[in-house]
């Protein structure tokens, strides 16, 4: 009002006075005064609206307070019937322990011995016969309520089956994952509940898939050769190797290192020593050999030494002593002298290296031990003592590299005793001989 009030000042103060502006005046005066009035309507309006919604507003109010009111005397009602029925449930709880008596001890045993039998039937070999008793076992072990007759008749034959299936030997047809990946169908005969075999090699069992597999690695000669006889024999008694721990056994058997893989362990210094020790027993086999022979012709020499022969120690050396007969006694002696020591070195010949290399093995290992420990030092340097397998390939390697410098170094020793022995055994015999043809000649000459 004040706002219109002042535009209307405004305009009379910049409109000029003449006469015909009174009417107009008059006019804006009463369009003024009539918005005003509608104005006040509306006002007046919204102000009966506002007092309506509020009535409205404090009338759900109080609704929704009694309604408040209501819910909370229904739940005190509902929280004392709770407290009611709890102590009911409890009183009859008790009412129902006192009524089953032995009946809630023979309901723990059963849940103890389903879950026993599951546990145990899980890797059994048996499954691939009942797969179905497994979810069985996993129900009655999980039940909350009593179990009926029907299940514990059912528990009961599960027992007998596993007992029955524990003593047989049983021939099927099976799927088998190969060592390629592959899976073929082929019979598998199963004995009791230890093992299975097939095709003459030792199978293992899967119990998530429910399937067999060809191990990669087998047992030892000896086992897979009860394996195959069992596989292709008659009925009646045959021996076979049976693992009782359900393949942990079998499984250990597989992992243990074959002479392949315990040579491969004593690394680069390893086939050192095997080298030496293969080329120090061929010599002396040779030497061994050679010398046998030597001492056969120098023996049958002996006893022919009107024919000598160049083929023999003793023949070359009579030959030079026959050659000097027109020499003097002394000049004889001197070559026959120098005849002997020419023969020496060609019958000692390799003595001293095959003596050489059984010295040389043993300090082999040791190196090989040295290097393995170093290797088991860096290990635990890096990787700690946490995994005792991140250390076992020093310890195999300084382990295996004595034991093949010994191996090595004890042969050797034998053979370089032995071709030593025949070696002086034979320059013995050259010594007596050549002193017997000088003997002779003098008792000739007497």
């Amino acid at each position: 009002m004040k706002v219109l009030m002042s535009l209307l000042f405004v305009l009379c103060l910049c409109c000029p006075v003449s006469a015909w502006a009174e009417d107009s005046f008059d006019d804006l005066l009463r369009r003024i005064r009539l918005e005003t009035d509608g104005e006040l309507a509306v006002n007046r309006a919204r102000e009966q609206a506002f007092l309506s919604a509020e009535k409205d507003a404090a009338a759900l109010l109080k609704q929704a307070k009694a309604e408040l009111a209501s819910l909370k005397r229904t739940g005190e009602k509902l929280q004392d019937t709770i407290d009611e029925n709890e102590v009911a449930i409890t009183a009859l709880e008790e009412k129902l322990q006192r009524k089953m008596g032995d009946m809630g001890e023979l309901f723990g045993v059963t849940r103890q011995v389903a879950g026993e039998l599951k546990a145990e039937y899980v890797h059994d070999i048996t499954t691939v016969h009942f797969p179905e008793r497994g979810a069985f076992l996993q129900n009655l072990a999980e039940r909350k309520g009593l179990p009926d007759m029907s299940a514990l008749e059912k528990l009961w034959l599960i027992l007998l089956e596993g007992l029955n299936a524990s003593g047989e030997v049983v021939r099927f047809d099976a799927p088998v994952v190969q060592t390629d990946g592959t899976s073929r169908d082929q019979e598998v005969v199963r004995i009791g509940t230890y093992g299975a075999v097939s095709e003459g090699r030792f199978l293992a069992y899967d119990p998530e898939g429910m399937y067999f597999t060809n191990a990669l690695k087998q047992p030892p000669t000896r086992f897979r050769m009860t394996a195959k006889n069992f596989d292709t024999s008659a009925p009646g008694m045959v021996k076979i190797m049976i693992d009782p721990t359900r393949g942990q056994l079998l499984s250990m058997l597989t992992r243990k290192p074959s002479l392949r893989d315990r040579i491969r362990q004593g690394g680069v210094i390893g086939y050192i020593i095997i080298g030496i020790g293969i080329v120090g027993l061929l010599i002396g086999f040779l030497r061994y050999v050679w010398l046998m022979l030597i001492s056969a012709r120098i023996n049958k020499q002996a006893r022919h030494l009107d024919s000598l022969k160049t083929d023999n120690p003793l023949g070359r050396i009579a030959s030079i002593y026959k050659a000097a007969m027109d020499r003097p006694q002394a000049e004889k002696e001197v070559l026959l002298d120098e005849a002997i020591l020419k023969e020496a070195p060609r019958v000692e010949r390799f003595n001293t290296f095959i003596k050489l290399l059984a010295a040389v093995s043993p300090l082999l290992g040791l190196l090989g031990t040295v290097t393995g420990m170093i290797l088991t030092f860096q290990s635990i340097t890096l990787f700690g003592t946490g995994d005792p397998r991140l250390m076992a390939g020093g310890i195999s390697t300084a382990l295996v590299t004595t034991v093949l410098g010994l191996c090595a170094a004890i042969p050797l020793l034998f053979v370089y005793t032995f071709i030593a022995a025949k070696s002086k055994s034979i320059l013995d015999t050259i010594e007596h001989q050549s002193v017997g043809l000088i003997a002779r000649e003098v008792a000739k000459s007497a």
